[in-house]
């Protein structure tokens, strides 16, 4: 019975380590995962709000890490990739919209905001330091009417005592 058990001891360990190498050669090797990582990084995982397929544990971004080095190791490029993953989910699957088309206007909005921002204040602040300009002159004329009348009056009343 010890022989029996030392036999299939022997035999499994030499299955183990035969399968060793073929399982190290299926990993990709350092360079490949750090693309893997840099891809993942540039998208949003479609399940999870705001993580990144690198970042994100779901079942569906682990998926999509597994097909960027299969992809990879195939020797297609990154952008190949990134269309093959915005042809299946769309646009908003990429972190960075691209700068084109409509998504442009999400790059060109905030300048345009603060430029019109800086352009308001600036008309604000001029406007605020110009000096008063006088009414026209039909409109001063009852004023001028009250300071001689109350002018008048100072000289027609007798000094006080």
């Amino acid at each position: 019975m010890n022989r029996y058990r030392a036999s299939l001891l022997l035999g499994l360990l030499a299955a183990v380590v035969l399968a060793l190498p073929v399982r190290a050669a299926d990993e990709p090797d350092l360079p490949t995962r750090k693309r893997m990582w840099s891809i993942a990084e540039r998208l949003d995982c479609p399940v999870c709000q705001g993580q990144s397929v690198r970042e994100s544990n779901a079942q569906l971004a682990a998926q999509m890490r597994e097909i960027i080095l299969i992809k990879l190791q195939a020797g297609e490029s990154r952008e190949q990739i990134m269309d093959f993953f915005t042809d299946r989910y769309g646009p908003g699957v990429l972190r960075e919209p691209p700068r084109e088309g409509l998504a442009l206007g999400v790059w060109i909005g905030p300048v345009v905001i603060v430029g019109l921002g800086i352009l308001l204040l600036g008309w604000a602040l001029a406007r605020g330091r110009r000096p008063a300009v006088a009414a026209a002159s039909g409109d001063l004329e009852a004023y001028e009417r009250q300071v001689d009348d109350l002018r008048q009056a100072g000289r027609d009343s007798p000094p006080p005592a």
